[in-house]
């Protein structure tokens, strides 16, 4: 019986021997795989609306672009991650260089990006992400915007003219202001500015426009009436003390001038806006300017210098209605004369 045992120990023993000289079995590929997929990014500057790494867009179709990566063990897939969330998987991709897919992106802001996956579960996000903008909202104006005559200038070119406007955009923000009777003429400046000053022809039949552009193209504009003509004399009444001048370098080539303080000249318009059109000089006094009699402006005619056909008082007129215009000359007696080359009026 003992030798039995001991027969039987013996045998027990040499097989866990044999056992454990067996070579292990070796681990599978998927187990030594913790190599994520290689380097890729997404593709700048693709696409309408991308610049660079950054997209902004009138529509909620987004196409991205990105490398495709390679892994040494498997095959890779993607995940297009939309705010921290997947949005779509993408398997194919194989054999080339890059893919493009479209994203769905809500409006307002967001971050769009790619992960490159392989078999084994390893991740390789993009090197970089795109931040997306959705603007599917047009500019709008916050104030009513105006074209009036200005002071500046009369020119062969015609009559100093002022635009101007308040706007905003709740999405990618106005990014350009432009001012013509089309969209492709004829002035264009910077979205952070609230006026622009210009020039418009003589009795010009155009009517202006002011467009608001904002990042993704989306535009608000309105017209505005730029006729602009002399008042005819005969409309205008004056008291005795004016006398007309020749003066070449008047707008019609001649001034009404007064030298003696009290004297009146009145007018009565209805319009956008009114400009009264004078030289100033070393001799040239100070006027009050009246709106249904009441004093609006005292007006200094005074310039070291004598500069001619300026439009030295410009007002914007209430809508529909008749306004009473009153110059009168409230000059010291060492600077007498006050002169009228012209009546500007905006219809």
């Amino acid at each position: 019986m003992a030798g039995a045992r001991a027969r039987w120990l013996t045998g027990a023993l040499g097989t866990l021997m044999l056992l454990a000289a067996w070579p292990a079995v070796p681990a599978t590929a998927a187990d030594e795989d913790t190599a994520p997929p290689s380097v890729f990014d997404i593709l700048p500057d693709l696409g309408d609306y991308q610049t660079g790494y950054s997209v902004a867009s009138p529509y909620s179709n987004i196409y991205i672009t990105w490398e495709t990566a390679s892994d040494e063990q498997s095959a890779v897939t993607y995940e297009v991650i939309l705010d921290g969330t997947v949005q779509r998987i993408v398997t194919e991709g194989a054999g080339y260089t890059s893919i493009t897919k479209r994203v769905e992106v809500p409006e307002g802001t967001h971050e769009v990006g790619v992960v490159a996956v392989d078999a084994a579960g390893n991740r390789r996000p993009s090197t970089h992400t795109l931040d997306v903008v959705v603007d599917k909202v047009s500019p709008i104006f916050t104030s009513f915007p105006r074209l009036m005559l200005r002071q500046g200038a009369v020119t062969p070119d015609g009559y100093p003219m002022r635009f101007t406007w308040t706007g905003s955009d709740e999405g990618t923000g106005i990014a350009q202001v432009r001012f013509g009777p089309n969209a492709e003429c004829c002035y264009s400046t910077s979205p952070s500015h609230t006026h622009f000053d210009f020039t418009i022809s003589p009795r010009s039949e155009l009517v202006w426009r002011i467009w608001l552009v904002d990042g993704v193209g989306r535009v608000a504009k309105t017209p505005r009436d730029g006729y602009v003509a002399p008042l005819a004399w005969r409309e205008v009444t004056r008291s005795d003390g004016w006398k007309r001048l020749a003066d070449a370098a008047a707008v019609d080539g001649s001034e009404w001038v007064s030298s003696k303080a009290g004297d009146r000249m009145r007018f009565t318009v209805e319009g956008r806006s009114v400009g009264w059109v004078t030289s100033t000089g070393p001799r040239r006094g100070r006027a009050d300017v009246l709106i249904d009699g009441r004093v609006v402006d005292t007006v200094n005619l005074y310039s070291a210098e004598r500069r001619t056909a300026r439009v030295v008082w410009a007002s914007k007129l209430p809508l529909g209605e008749d306004a009473s215009i009153t110059i009168v000359n409230r000059s010291p007696a060492s600077r007498p004369t006050v002169g009228v080359d012209a009546v500007l009026l905006q219809n």
